[in-house]
């Protein structure tokens, strides 16, 4: 008869052995990582039961917590909900899947209410029997946050923050592309400020980029109460073309409804007082609108708005004529 309670000392000694080994495996991979944090900012081992087995000291920073808190728990318990549901079947189907999963800047939105954008590549790795997974989190939100702010500036007009020229001129042609296609509306407009020039000389270049500026700020303010239903184009793209020469782009907008919302910005315009430094400017602004008609193209709407604002001009400005 064989003794139910026999002493396998042999056995317990490979275990011990065993687990001495893959604890030392871990503190070399945990120390190679964290000297190569340029190249692989972190990196975990989960095993099949989805609990973690190694944590480097990269992993803690991103999740603001310990070793020990997390050691024992999953990935996701320390992810949103929204994450976790995405990632979740991805990261079980690592087990059985021989290619590695790659994630490309991922939105990390973490427990503690940051957020951070990371790559995540997932791959099968047997270790010592176990069926375990490597996960490794690049966290590259410094140079994504420098290359999305390399495209904004790329963008924009570097005083008003407004959409540069160049800028303009090619999602404006998009614009109208898609118009063209849809058979749906699109109008362009055109304004400039009044005698300008004179702000500058009265009250000094400083006061009158202030004005510049202004003029942004109350566009978009009232913008948000323009409907615009173009699901491709959301939002209006108002441009600083010239010194003191703007343009806007209102996709699924008549004629009517843009002279309607120029006539609109045009009042507030008259009707604000710009501060700057000590001073208190009385800006207006004259308006040359336009809308797309079958055929057009790009410079056929410019010129038609040109001479809208031209006309408002030769009318004695602080006015909006459509062409």
């Amino acid at each position: 008869m064989t003794d139910f309670f026999w002493d396998d000392t042999d056995g317990t000694e490979q275990a011990v052995q065993t687990q001495q080994h893959l604890i030392d495996t871990q503190e070399r991979m945990g120390a190679l990582l964290d000297l190569l944090p340029n190249v692989i900012p972190m990196g975990l081992l989960i095993h099949q039961p989805q609990a973690m087995l190694f944590v480097n000291n990269e992993i803690c920073r991103m999740f603001n917590t310990s070793h020990d808190d997390m050691l024992g728990k999953h990935l996701l318990d320390f992810m949103t909900d929204e994450l976790r549901e995405r990632l979740l079947p991805l990261f079980m189907q690592a087990f059985d899947n021989p290619e590695p999963i790659n994630l490309t800047e991922v939105d990390l939105h973490t427990s503690d209410g940051k957020c951070h954008i990371v790559n995540i590549s997932i791959g099968k790795l047997p270790w010592e029997g176990l069926n375990c997974v490597q996960i490794v989190l690049q966290d590259v939100t410094e140079l994504i946050m420098k290359e999305r702010e390399l495209v904004r500036l790329s963008m924009t007009d570097p005083l008003t923050g407004a959409y540069n020229r160049r800028y303009f001129m090619q999602e404006s042609v998009k614009v109208l592309e898609h118009a063209n296609e849809n058979d749906h509306p699109l109008s362009l407009i055109i304004f400039d400020l009044d005698w300008f020039k004179n702000i500058n000389d009265t009250y000094g270049h400083e006061a009158g980029d202030d004005v510049l500026k202004m003029i942004v700020s109350l566009w978009h303010e009232n913008s948000r109460h323009l409907n615009i239903s173009d699901e491709r184009n959301n939002d209006s793209h108002l441009a600083r073309i010239g010194g003191e020469e703007f343009a806007v782009t209102l996709p699924e907008t008549d004629v009517t409804s843009a002279m309607g919302f120029a006539e609109r910005i045009r009042k507030q315009l008259e009707e604000t007082l710009i501060k700057s430094g000590e001073h208190s400017i009385k800006v207006t602004g004259s308006f040359g609108v336009t809308t797309y008609q079958k055929g057009d193209t790009l410079d056929d709407m410019f010129s038609r708005a040109d001479k809208a604002l031209y006309q408002s001009k030769e009318n004695g400005r602080n006015q909006v004529t459509s062409s």
